[in-house]
């Protein structure tokens, strides 16, 4: 039996942060699953490979991202549960199905796993798609450790189905391949049968569709900002005076460099998971606490543009610093 298919919850396990979100789609009851392999994601669409071979889970190594996605995307349509894994540069090619996909929906519950790759290691370039969450509307949301991985996954498929449109799990390499201890939780019943139900005034693209669609999306995007300003996925800790806006493993290197420091008590910290959209009401509450606030991200500074901007409308001119006065860098990967 494959490992990740151990049904002891509670249980406690060592993996890979790539077999940690295989694991968090088995908790949710994934029955499809396609992939066009790519380092750091790789190891993702292997362990659902070799788990196909012994499960009724459907697997496919697609012969790109986009037919990865539309594969998946239609099996979603079914009513099933779906999870569709690529590297950052493979959402290029997938983006034109993604865009439109966002507009249709999907009827069980697509996610879209982002693996990026800061520094390169394995890429032509270190593009940050958390961007593709504005391009599209659609929900982001960013794991900082292994065991967040398998639990933000297994929570992706229920956000999902709850707005009835794709989300986007965006990891980094420092997750993906980072080893931790899992906690493993229940395995839901996995269905493999749906159904497709004509629906052409809501499935077919055509303009006078796609109009009414956009409306929807919107309608959708203030949902997801309302689930996001309530998520448990954003992480409150410290009540010093300054402020740290982080997200991702970030937020294990400033826990990490205060704890180094013993100055724990002289920060407040805002871990953002539920990137996109922005918690604004979480955001906003936040900053007004704070003298100084500093926002650390890796890659580009969407995030701090974003809480820059939060604070604009608030009407608030506490400093708040990042990449845009170069504290940061733009380029490659943090460490600790």
């Amino acid at each position: 039996m494959h490992p990740l298919l151990e049904d002891q919850p509670g249980k406690k396990m060592v993996m890979l942060g790539n077999e940690a979100i295989a694991r968090g789609a088995l908790e949710a009851g994934v029955a499809f699953t396609s992939a066009y392999p790519g380092t750091p994601s790789s190891e993702i669409a292997l362990q659902f490979f070799q788990i196909s071979q012994e499960t009724d889970l459907y697997f496919e190594y697609s012969s790109n991202e986009k037919v990865a996605l539309e594969v998946s995307a239609g099996a979603a349509q079914c009513g099933l549960k779906t999870m569709v894994t690529m590297k950052h540069v493979g959402v290029n090619v997938a983006s034109d199905a993604l865009m439109t996909l966002a507009y249709t929906g999907v009827k069980g519950a697509l996610v879209l796993v982002s693996a990026d790759d800061p520094f390169m290691f394995s890429s032509q370039n270190e593009q940050d798609n958390r961007y593709y969450g504005k391009l599209s509307s659609l929900p982001i949301l960013e794991p900082s450790t292994v065991n967040e991985a398998k639990e933000m996954a297994k929570y992706a498929f229920k956000l999902s189905h709850e707005l009835q449109e794709p989300v986007i799990l965006r990891t980094t390499t420092r997750i993906n391949h980072s080893s931790g201890v899992v906690t493993l939780g229940p395995m839901e019943e996995r269905i493999t049968k749906g159904e497709f139900k004509k629906d052409p005034f809501n499935l077919v693209c055509v303009p006078a569709v796609s109009r009414k669609l956009h409306v929807k999306l919107l309608e959708n995007y203030e949902k997801a900002r309302a689930i996001s300003n309530q998520s448990q996925w954003n992480l409150l800790e410290g009540e010093g005076r300054f402020g740290i806006i982080c997200n991702g493993v970030s937020f294990t290197y400033v826990k990490d460099v205060l704890q180094e420091l013993k100055a724990l008590d002289q920060f407040r910290i805002l871990r953002i998971g539920f990137s996109h959209p922005l918690p604004d009401q979480i955001i906003t509450a936040f900053l007004k606490q704070c003298e100084k606030v500093l926002v650390v991200e890796e890659g580009e500074p969407y995030m701090e543009e974003g809480v820059k901007a939060i604070a604009q409308e608030a009407g608030l001119t506490l400093p708040i610093s990042g990449k845009g006065e170069k504290l940061f860098s733009r380029l490659y990967e943090f460490n600790p």
